[in-house]
């Protein structure tokens, strides 16, 4: 690369705000990203040594709205980089560690969706070889596949020497991965029936008991058990030999009519989700992992496949764990109209940045105060009388704020469960904003992971469509009665030493520690194992104005983690605070 080139990389790189960052570590550094009326979208760093500029062309001339989208690649004196779309959504593993199992309709639209994704991949000669439910986000528009760090170019009939050493991920790797065979087409027709398998029964393939779940005919329509049993032989030549094939098995004989008209023809009803909340390991939503975004809220239907084209959603909290038991952070609740209020944390009133649009608390808690702990604190709001019965929605906005400065939205909102026995599970609020003339700009549902009884938690995200609307509402969705149930546990967090840094080109780092204060589960991670700390700006009023999160591995109790959170492009703000619970 000679040296007008790599200037012209450099200065493309230099363009590019960054909102987070995702992942940072000896594979490379992930971020989001934006430019301005455009994004946000995901750009990852890696050693020239690990750069595959092939693989990631090639994935460049895909077409499928379940793939990512690649926006540039580009190469720097020290590192490729790829900017893709961000795509924002729960993880499949998430969703069904948290909900149980898909009935058998969702479950054969989601793999036939899944096979739409492959057969593109495919078509240009590129096998996945870890298609997993971790690596596989459940978006508002059905599914879509991430994570292209073992993939790999092959043509039909070609052997390539070394391509089959063990790798992929136990349970839903091919048998020939670990150095049986070759790996080609087949071996994703292999990883999409093991991730059918546990769609369909709700148990992980490596669990004892996944074999009988998938043999029960209470739990599996025969259709399908002998098209997951087909497509996971162990001969790669007993398999279905292309992901059409095994697509049109799904459409055509599956269910006996079940999926009719579940592919690209057709929307397939929502029915709840059976089971209860399983426990199991749960991978990153893009956000840790550099693939894309985990929110946007998953809802109780997988939607049809016809034409869907990726669209921007607000984010959600991306890495909730095994029964998504979260403990709620420390709440500094903001007095709302007060002038000259300024939210410190151990902080003293900073700059003005650029200049940026604001909204106020919708609704109030009462029984909380500022500075105090997400917890009831004594109070029945929304419980009446006191006892156990559940409020029509349970679900309290507290207080919400956003701002456009890129043209999309950077939010934040505090949300407050008045139930005062039962956790609320994915707790959602629609996003809508709107231009001045009242007409509807965009609309998102945020998804978040858990709100324990009384507590109250902040959430930030991005939305929008580039375009800066002239309002946004933030509105909670009442709880469906599978998302309360008891828990019997939590962890919480505490934010001290925090500080801010001016850096000298305009970014702004807020760092700090996280210390520990409460951890049921003794360190054993059942609860999760990182923890977001969200960022709130506000200005001179105590209105919220800006939000941003990072993730940092959880402390054991009575210890402390650092974080940092490096921001650009501010709004005009007079304080901050920052709150920590579990991802």
């Amino acid at each position: 690369m000679d040296e007008r080139q790599t200037l012209h990389a450099m200065g493309l790189d230099d363009v590019y705000q960054v909102y987070r960052v995702l992942a940072d570590g000896p594979y490379g550094r992930t971020e989001l990203v934006g430019l301005e009326g455009a994004g946000p979208f995901v750009r990852k760093t890696m050693p020239l040594k690990l750069a595959r500029r092939r693989l990631w062309s090639t994935l460049a001339e895909c077409d499928s709205s379940r793939l990512p989208r690649i926006e540039a690649t580009y190469e720097l004196p020290d590192g490729f980089v790829v900017v893709y779309d961000y795509v924002e959504g729960v993880t499949l593993a998430q969703y069904i560690g948290a909900h149980g199992r898909l009935d058998a309709r969702r479950a054969a639209t989601a793999a036939i969706q899944l096979c739409e994704a492959v057969g593109e991949l495919h078509r240009h000669g590129i096998v996945h070889r870890d298609i997993t439910p971790a690596n596989i986000i459940l978006a508002d528009d059905g599914i879509h596949l991430i994570d292209f760090g073992i993939a790999r170019e092959y043509a039909a009939g070609q052997v390539k020497d070394g391509c089959t050493t063990a790798l992929g991920t136990w349970g839903y790797a091919a048998p020939e991965q670990y150095g049986f065979s070759d790996t080609d087409a087949r071996t994703d027709v292999y990883a999409i029936g093991r991730v059918l398998g546990f769609m369909l029964t709700g148990v992980e393939p490596t669990d004892g008991a996944y074999a009988s779940a998938l043999a029960d005919a209470a739990v599996v329509p025969a259709g399908l058990d002998s098209i997951v049993e087909k497509a996971c032989a162990f001969e790669p030549s007993a398999r279905p030999q292309t992901v059409d094939e095994l697509r049109a098995y799904l459409e055509d004989g599956g269910l006996d009519g079940v999926v009719a008209g579940a592919s690209a023809g057709g929307a397939v009803d929502g029915a709840d989700v059976g089971g209860k909340a399983r426990t199991g390991v749960t991978g990153p939503v893009n956000p840790g992992t550099g693939g894309t975004g985990v929110a946007g809220g998953a809802r109780n239907t997988i939607p049809s496949s016809d034409g869907l084209r990726r669209r921007k959603r607000s984010r959600i909290s991306s890495r909730t764990r095994i029964w998504l038991a979260s403990a709620v952070a420390v709440v500094l609740l903001a007095l709302v109209g007060v002038a000259g209020y300024v939210v410190m944390h151990g902080s003293s009133i900073g700059d003005a940045g650029r200049g940026g649009r604001g909204s106020t608390a919708s609704q109030s808690s009462p029984g909380l105060q500022p500075g105090t702990q997400g917890e009831d604190n004594g109070s029945d709001a929304g419980n009446g009388s006191g006892d156990d019965s559940v409020a029509d929605n349970a679900l309290t906005l507290v207080e919400s704020g956003w701002s456009a400065e890129s043209g999309y939205v950077d939010y934040a909102i505090a949300l407050r469960n008045t139930d005062r026995t039962r956790s609320i599970v994915f707790p959602q609020v629609s996003i809508t904003g709107r231009k001045s003339d009242g007409s509807v700009l965009f609309a998102n549902t945020m998804t978040s992971s858990i709100i324990y009884p009384g507590q109250t938690i902040y959430i930030s995200g991005i939305c929008g469509d580039g375009i800066a609307p002239a309002t946004v509402a933030f509105d909670t969705i009442a709880p469906k009665s599978e998302n309360l149930m008891a828990t019997d546990g939590s962890e919480s967090f505490d934010t001290t030493g925090v500080n801010r840094t001016r850096l000298d080109d305009g970014g702004v780092v807020f760092s700090g520690e996280v210390v520990a204060k409460r951890d049921d589960d003794n360190g054993d991670g059942v609860y999760g194992d990182e923890v977001c700390v969200t960022l709130v700006l506000r200005d001179r009023t105590g209105a919220i104005v800006f939000g941003r999160d990072t993730y940092v591995e959880k402390p054991t109790l009575g210890q402390s983690q650092a974080f940092s959170i490096t921001v650009y492009g501010l709004p005009d703000y007079a304080g901050y605070a920052l709150y920590a619970r579990t991802a």
